[in-house]
């Protein structure tokens, strides 16, 4: 079995999530084995944790030793915004493959670089869209693209969480624009733009978007004895217009009192209808008028060896998979492109693209007027 040496960046929240991604990998495929070589996190407590869980063999505190480490092929890039591009440079330069958060750069001259760099590197790449690794949502993508929906109507997608919700949580860096350059638009809203890419299938043109930060300051992390202001969004609303000329909406909150971790799409074509919903991971929504009509409405459809991945880790339909088994997909995904030396379609330019409809929703919501995709060059 061909193996990838793994370098993690950043070893908190989905650093942890991509770590548990790799770990899968181990247990429901038999083609590539992710071996973890190298954690580093400014947070050295944090670093000697993650190497102690996932049995990482080194512990650093600065992501240069990570890049240059010879031992290390593939780069998981898990740290705050700002310091996405910097890092992917570095490591395309040290010839490492690169797996990186979203969204991708804060600046787009930045993600053009990052572009430029892997593509003369000839390393992989890989951006978190984790939600188009799903197999309900592929099953989606496929029910739209084989014409059992019809013609696209609308997408209505949304995203809304829940650990911003109290006023009194202390700010960290997402609060900052600085560093984090959005709010609730890069981290949530870009999984919703994806979401539609993947299944619509019809590139965005045009937006218009109108965004709040509801809560203006915070306790300071570092300090909680004074108070930060806060400079991204906390809320935002996002109509779309579609190449075709068709519409449809997003919305993305991180202030949601009564949705922890709530990402949805609704899509309508003109012969039926498919809807997901984060919470039931395994469950695709799916409505038809190819039937009597006294007998129509949304049925559920399970979770199914048939659909994506789903096999590699149930052995029977309706077992369920797990937010960490879609990360396992996700993580294949990238080590067997590097193993067998494929393109991965999700890469470093798509994370770009997406980042350029980011930039164009943000120039919306500070101009107050819709704002054509192709205004925003990197």
């Amino acid at each position: 079995m061909k193996e990838v040496r793994i370098g993690l960046g950043g070893a908190n929240w989905m650093g942890i999530y991509h770590s548990i991604g790799m770990t899968n990998v181990r247990q429901a495929y038999h083609d590539v084995c992710p071996v973890f070589e190298a954690v580093a996190d400014v947070n050295e407590a944090a670093a000697k944790a993650a190497a102690e869980r996932f049995g990482y063999k080194k512990v650093m505190t600065d992501w240069h030793d990570l890049v240059a480490d010879p031992d290390v092929d593939l780069v998981i890039i898990a740290t705050p915004n700002f310091t996405h591009s910097e890092i992917a440079l570095a490591a395309a330069k040290a010839k490492k493959h690169i797996l990186c958060e979203k969204p991708m750069a804060n600046r787009l001259e930045d993600g053009a670089a990052m572009v430029q760099a892997v593509k003369e590197a000839g390393v992989k790449s890989l951006v978190d869209f984790i939600y188009t690794k799903c197999p309900a949502n592929i099953l989606a993508q496929e029910m739209m693209q084989s014409g059992k929906l019809g013609d696209f109507v609308t997408f209505r997608g949304e995203f809304d969480c829940s650990y911003c919700a109290d006023p009194t949580t202390p700010a960290t860096w997402r609060q900052v624009a600085s560093i984090a350059g959005t709010g609730a638009l890069g981290d949530l809203t870009a999984h919703v733009v994806s979401m539609s890419d993947m299944i619509v299938g019809k590139k965005i043109v045009e937006v218009f978007a109108s965004w709040d930060t509801a809560y203006t300051s915070r306790p300071d992390s570092r300090d909680l004895s004074k108070q930060i202001t806060v400079d991204t969004d906390d809320q935002i609303y996002v109509i779309v217009k579609y190449e075709d000329g068709r519409i449809g909406s997003m919305s993305s909150s991180r202030i949601s009192v009564a949705r922890p971790d709530s990402l949805a799409y609704e899509i309508q074509g003109s012969k039926g209808s498919v809807k997901f919903e984060l919470s039931h991971i395994n469950d695709l929504q799916y409505y038809s008028n190819d039937c009597d009509p006294k007998e129509r409405g949304y049925k559920t459809i399970k979770g199914n060896t048939r659909n994506g991945d789903y096999a590699n880790f149930c052995g029977t339909d309706e077992l369920g998979i797990s937010y960490g088994d879609v990360m396992a997909i996700q993580a294949h995904d990238i080590l067997t492109a590097i193993t067998e030396d494929r393109d991965v379609k999700i890469d470093i330019a798509y994370g770009h693209y997406v980042d350029r409809i980011l930039a164009a929703i943000e120039k919306s919501a500070n101009e107050n007027r819709w704002v054509a995709v192709e205004e925003i060059q990197p």
